[in-house]
């Protein structure tokens, strides 16, 4: 599988994006600081047109179709984030889009996709369910596939945000969300093009903490079932290949976090930054604002706030986590 990409590459998908994301701000967080006294930002992503990052990678993976594949159509498969991208993405560049999603997803989300154009199919309940189904129905209708994050031009769509990290600030670090790793693994290379010396932290749930076993293991580990985590937009059970590769490579470090500090993040955003984010968008911050290790003190850090796509019953129901 072709992992290279070069800074040339990264550039070229941030001019095409252009015309089809916005350039998030970063948010200060004024009242947390990490243990070494850095301040955080936020990297507010949940700001974009689809609510979270994810309409990067579909955009610019999009922007690539022959007018033959554009003709035809993509499909997706996705819990929400991507689901919503992908069928927003599509629209935006008139084309038919369907999507495979799990009854399990958040209704708003599930709702999202439908009112954004996308022809939605029932899958079970896993990653592997929801992508073994939409790769059968691509052969069969000779549909696109547009996965989530196992792909280079995903990876490079959202490499972007590293890009635009840079051209605002000077960071110790970058905290990244992980659920499949195409976010941490297009970050981490295009940083790490421009300014080897920043550090890359890639970010899980305690209970959803695969990527983190394949990090110190040092082989692509797989969880038998996905978890209960809140972070529900980051509970996918294995790292896809690309990134994986890439994240050996270019990480410095995977953390995880407690449910009880994913709630108390989110929750925090949305009372010190007026950000509404879902739990899986916060698990950045939650992650900066107790982060043990070395930093230089001089630096702020930057915390990915990947996704808002939520309600206010989950907020409402996180403030008993806390």
């Amino acid at each position: 599988m072709n992992m290279q990409m070069t800074l040339s590459d990264f550039r070229t998908a941030q001019a095409i994006l252009a015309q089809h994301i916005m350039t998030t701000p970063l948010v200060e967080v004024p009242l947390s600081m990490t243990s070494t006294g850095n301040p955080i930002l936020l990297k507010a992503e949940s700001l974009q047109r689809s609510g979270s990052f994810k309409i990067r990678g579909a955009s610019y993976r999009i922007a690539q179709l022959s007018q033959e594949q554009r003709k035809l159509g993509v499909i997706a498969y996705s819990t929400g984030n991507h689901a919503q991208a992908v069928a927003l993405a599509a629209r935006r560049q008139q084309i038919p889009a369907t999507v495979v999603m799990s009854p399990d997803a958040p209704a708003s989300k599930i709702e999202r996709t439908r009112q954004h154009g996308a022809i939605i199919v029932w899958a079970e309940p896993t990653s592997q369910a929801r992508r073994d189904l939409a790769e059968k129905l691509a052969v069969e209708h000779n549909l696109t596939l547009i996965p989530p994050y196992d792909h280079r031009d995903i990876l490079l769509g959202q490499g972007t945000i590293g890009l635009e990290i840079l051209e605002q600030c000077d960071p110790a670090a970058i905290f990244v969300p992980i659920g499949g790793g195409g976010l941490i693994a297009g970050i981490a290379c295009a940083v790490k093009l421009v300014n080897p010396s920043v550090q890359v932290i890639g970010v899980e749930p305690e209970w959803e903490n695969d990527a983190w076993q394949s990090f110190t293991q040092g082989k692509l580990a797989t969880l038998p079932a996905t978890s209960k985590s809140i972070a529900d937009a980051i509970r996918v059970q294995s790292l896809g290949e690309l990134p994986y590769t890439v994240l050996r490579h270019y990480v410095d470090e995977v953390v995880t976090v407690s449910e009880t500090q994913i709630a108390t993040a989110t929750l925090r955003a949305v009372t010190e930054t007026h950000l509404v984010l879902e739990p899986a968008g916060a698990v950045a911050l939650a992650a900066a604002q107790s982060y043990q290790g070395s930093l230089p003190a001089d630096k702020p850090v930057v915390a990915i706030a990947s996704g808002g796509n939520t309600t206010l019953e989950t907020l409402w129901s996180l403030t008993a986590m806390q």
